[in-house]
């Protein structure tokens, strides 16, 4: 479907009738911030515009919508292959963002003393628990013996891409970048997606082994 150049731009972040689903603001911060470090300052804010983003920073949760036609912008002015950079990026940030203010030290510091093995349930747990702020209407689902695989079965990032190639890449980069909390040197990797035809995204969690602590 084509976009127009510019999308009319909301004067807050709960103006889109659209108020439901909701997700966490960083999904958009980070996305925002990967581009001014990718592309520059002067991209960003035309992605924005394109994307009709309030031009203030979102300080709660905000419609999904507003990550979907973000993620359309980005795609829509960089290209499938430069978009998923920055996706990527945004992705490692949010995981970053997530670890340092989201995620209880106390928390952070017993999943580092546990056996992965043991860890990695708990934090797939907590990461159940708190699904619709980084997936939105997706169910988020957990498969298969430790370490499993993590399904999204509407995630916001590959829908009706049109893209021919996963586009799962943020959401890659942040399940890896959390994951890490439990296991050192875990690989979190994309082997299907929607945008391929496939009926849900599922990503495969892959610990170091060498350096697993359990």
């Amino acid at each position: 479907m084509e976009r127009s150049a510019y999308q009319p731009r909301l004067g807050s972040w709960h103006e889109a009738p659209q108020a439901q689903p909701l997700i966490g603001p960083n999904a958009v911060i980070q996305t925002l911030a990967a581009l001014q470090v990718l592309v520059g300052e002067e991209c960003r804010q035309t992605v924005a515009r394109s994307a009709g983003l309030p031009d203030s920073e979102p300080g709660e949760m905000i419609p999904e919508a507003s990550f979907v036609g973000l993620v359309a912008a980005v795609r829509d002015e960089l290209g499938h292959e430069r978009a998923a950079e920055v996706l990527s990026l945004s992705g490692k940030k949010t995981a970053d963002y997530v670890a340092g203010n989201r995620i209880p030290g106390v928390f952070r510091g017993l999943l580092r003393l546990l056996p992965s093995r043991i860890a990695m349930p708990l934090l797939l747990g907590a990461f159940r628990r708190h699904a619709w702020t980084f997936s939105g209407r997706s169910d988020f689902l957990v498969s298969g013996d430790y370490p499993g695989s993590i399904l999204l079965t509407d995630a916001p990032t590959c829908r009706n891409t049109g893209a021919g190639a996963r586009t799962g890449g943020y959401y890659e980069a942040a399940f890896q970048g959390l994951l890490s909390l439990a296991s050192p040197n875990v690989a979190v990797t994309e082997i299907e997606c929607r945008s391929l035809g496939d009926s849900h995204c599922r990503f495969r969690i892959s610990p170091n082994t060498r350096q697993s602590r359990g």
